[in-house]
């Protein structure tokens, strides 16, 4: 009890003790607090004094502002009402100005009106006449005394005016009499000449009158002479019409010249006389003759003339018509008294048998045609046929004859069109031949036509590959049918030779025109399948090129990729695709490019075949070698960039204590070595000045968003032409076993060029040289960008 007596007591005391401390220790936090809240009372107060000067400043500021702003406004007042006034002093300046403008133009029109109206007086003068000259020269004097004065500053003008209007009117009176005089004068001798002309006329007229009168007198007796010649009856031999009609005819040819005679005078003197001689005066004689009656007497004349040459025409014709019936019927009746050989007067039927064959081309008179002559022409009592029917007995005769060779003709026709009708059927077999053959050709090309309607869709889902094998195909199915229809129009070009009967040769034509009509069809068919056909191959090869460049930027990308991954240069990694040789070719391009990492812009599940990167190859290969070089290798994969604002090329990453290599200007290409890599908020790359080969670390952008660099600097643009070579040196012949079509090539401005290997300058020339791929064509060689003497032949893009 004791020990625990001892122990609370001591327990207590520590409390205490405890308590005590903590009492101390609050107390000091009070002080502490308390000195604490003195001192912010007395920083408040500070800041309240403060704040007190800080208003009294800020009152004191803004009376000072106020007395400022007033006397400011006062004085721009002050300004305003200068501005005012000089605004109205300059108004009722420019007022009175205008007053006094107006003033002085109401006065110019006054006096430009009164110059006007005097100058419009004197114009008169121009069209004066000697009649009136003096009335209106007095008037211009008048208005001169009364306008004059009104013309103020013109008045000298206007004076000179009326002196000149006056010696106008002298020079223009003086004109019209020397006219007048001249027009009496050519009055006077034209009619003198038109006197002269009318006698002239009168003496034609008379000797017109004349010949009108020996045509007329002509015409006449011609015309007599053939009135009597067209009621002639005795005309019965073709002399006797002849020499009466010669003997009309000669006083045709004489009337005919006397009518002819007289229409030459009116052709060749009708001016003359038209124009005077119709024209007669009072006191001339009224039997002168009339040109227009003497005129038509002529014309009158001559119709008559002509009006009997055809009568005599027709009257010949209807004479020899008539002795040429007479001349049959003689012929006719020396034939009948030839075979009359009883001297009957009449034809039997042995005699009508004889005549068959002598006058009939020998041919034999039947009985059955015998009797029908007899029944028809001659009578039950009579003995034969008598001259008067002989002409019907003749016609009879030859129709019996016609008959019998149209039985014999029948008989060859019917024979010709058998032999027609097999020759016919055998060519027929020949056209249907060729017939099935061009349906042959046209049933292969429709069925290509209708497989290719249908490509455009499907080549949507199609790889290149497929539809250039689906394309061949259709050549060589479209080369089948354009084959057989080459056959079939071989055989079409065989119809219609000399040895087709030439009654058939119309019919085989026809046919012939047919086949060509189909065969051209199928031509059209086939043309149509050709173009699909090379549309939807250009189609592929444009897939092709498409799913090539897809596998050649897949391609590059792994390999950027790897090189970064294993940080090798373009070289090194060379050396890893070639296996240490010089080149490498397709095979081992694919082959690495298989067994290369993906890369996260591949999609994923989406394999490439080592077969496809083969493919990519040809994009690589650009001399078509088969292989490709390190050179070519490390240019494709080299990044390039162009400097588009002056930048610093530094030794190091950090720009802290970083020593400049140098400064690259504006236009500069530079090549990407590594990154880029972060320096603080900036990007920065190591790259190659291309320039001089220099080194270092660039930054891309800066912190404010400034570009320095950006992708490009490996295409230049031709801007003078110049030629591409094949080797460095410009005069360097050409490589042997080189796949270049040919070793040079003009360059024109314009043309763009991909850099292969950077220029340098070439000793010797001093031309800067510069291995490039031309874009338009391919061709890869050297270029001379500068010259000797700075002239620039490329420039960077």
């Amino acid at each position: 009890q004791q020990a625990q007596q001892a122990q609370q007591a001591q327990q207590a005391q520590q409390a205490q003790q405890a308590q005590q401390s903590q009492q101390a220790q609050q107390s000091q936090q009070a002080q502490q607090y308390q000195a604490q809240l003195q001192q912010q009372q007395a920083m408040l107060q500070a800041r309240q004094q403060q704040m007190q000067q800080y208003q009294a400043q800020q009152q004191q500021l803004q009376v000072q502002q106020k007395a400022q702003y007033e006397a400011k406004l006062a004085e721009q007042r002050l300004e305003h009402q200068r501005k005012v006034q000089a605004q109205q002093e300059a108004h009722a300046k420019r007022a009175e100005e205008m007053k006094q403008k107006q003033e002085e133009m109401k006065q110019k029109q006054v006096e430009n009106l009164a110059a006007v109206g005097m100058r419009n007086a004197f114009n008169k003068m121009n069209v004066v006449i000697p009649e009136n000259f003096d009335s209106l020269k007095e008037q211009l004097l008048q208005k001169m005394a009364a306008e004059l004065e009104k013309c103020g500053s013109q008045k000298a003008a206007v004076q000179a005016d009326y002196e000149k209007a006056i010696e106008v009117g002298q020079e223009k009176v003086k004109f019209v009499l020397e006219m007048r005089k001249k027009n009496e004068e050519k009055m006077k001798e034209a009619e003198l000449k038109r006197e002269e002309a009318r006698q002239n006329a009168k003496k034609l007229l008379v000797e017109l009158a004349a010949l009108v009168e020996t045509a007329e007198t002509a015409a006449t007796k011609f015309g007599a002479s053939v009135k009597t010649l067209c009621e002639k009856t005795d005309l019965n031999s073709e002399s006797a019409v002849n020499k009466a009609v010669a003997k009309v005819e000669a006083e045709s040819e004489i009337a005919s010249e006397k009518a002819q005679a007289a229409m030459s005078f009116i052709a060749t003197n009708g001016g003359p006389i038209k124009v005077v001689g119709t024209i007669k005066k009072k006191d001339e004689d009224e039997d002168t003759p009339n040109f227009l009656t003497l005129q038509r007497q002529a014309s009158t004349a001559k119709n008559s003339i002509d009006d009997n040459n055809s009568k005599i025409k027709a009257a010949r014709v209807r004479f020899l018509a008539k002795a040429a019936a007479n001349d049959v019927v003689k012929k006719h009746k020396a034939i009948f008294t030839k075979y009359d050989k009883n001297k009957d007067n009449v034809l039997d039927r042995k005699e009508i048998v004889a005549l068959g064959k002598g006058e009939h081309g020998g041919f034999t008179v039947n009985e059955a045609t015998l009797d029908m002559i007899f029944k028809v022409m001659v009578g039950d009592k009579a003995k034969g046929v008598k001259f008067e029917e002989f002409m019907r007995l003749q016609t009879a005769v030859g129709i019996a004859r016609e008959r019998t060779k149209d039985l014999e003709r029948r008989a060859v026709r019917e024979e010709r069109e058998n032999e027609l009708a097999d020759a016919r059927k055998t060519l027929q077999g020949n056209i249907e031949e060729v017939m099935l053959a061009i349906k042959g050709a046209s049933s292969a090309a429709n069925e290509v036509g209708n497989q290719i309607k249908n490509l455009p869709q499907k080549a949507k889902d199609m790889k290149s590959a497929d539809m250039m094998k689906k394309s061949e195909e259709f050549e060589e199915a479209t080369k089948s049918a354009e084959e057989k229809l080459q056959a079939a129009g071989e055989e079409v070009d065989k119809f219609g030779g000399d040895d087709v009967d030439k009654d058939l040769q119309n019919w085989v034509k026809v046919e012939k025109t047919k086949l060509v009509a189909h065969k051209k069809n199928v031509d059209n068919i086939i043309a149509r399948a050709k173009t699909a056909i090379v549309s939807f191959k250009a189609q592929a090869t444009k897939k092709d090129q498409v799913e090539v460049q897809a596998f050649f930027t897949t391609a590059m990308a792994r390999l950027r990729a790897f090189m970064a991954s294993e940080k090798l240069t373009p070289a090194e990694l060379f050396k890893k695709v070639a296996g240490g040789v010089e080149t490498f070719d397709k095979d081992k391009f694919a082959a690495f490019l298989v067994k290369a990492p993906k890369v996260e812009s591949e999609k994923e599940g989406e394999d490439i075949a080592e077969e496809d990167f083969a493919r990519a190859f040809s994009i690589l290969d650009e001399e078509k070698s088969g292989s490709v070089s390190d050179e070519t290798f490390v240019a494709s994969l080299r990044k390039l960039m162009k400097v588009i604002k002056d930048v610093a090329l530094t030794e190091t990453l950090s720009l802290t204590d970083a020593k400049s290599v140098r400064r690259l200007e504006i236009g500069e290409a530079v090549e990407v070595l590594q990154g880029p890599a972060k320096e603080g908020e900036l990007s920065r790359v190591r790259a190659k000045a291309l320039k001089d080969d220099l080194e270092g670390w660039v930054s891309v952008a800066g912190t404010a968003g400034t570009n320095f660099l950006e992708e490009g600097g490996g295409v230049f643009k031709v801007v003078k032409e110049t030629i591409m070579t094949e080797c460095f040196e410009i005069d360097g012949g050409t490589k042997v076993g080189s796949k270049v079509k040919e070793s040079t090539r003009k360059l024109k401005p314009g043309e763009l060029l991909e850099v292969r290997s950077w220029g340098k300058k070439q000793d010797g020339t001093g031309l800067t040289r510069m291995k490039c791929k031309a874009k338009a064509d391919g061709m890869i060689g050297w270029v001379t960008t500068l010259g000797n003497t700075g002239i620039k032949f490329c420039e960077l893009v």
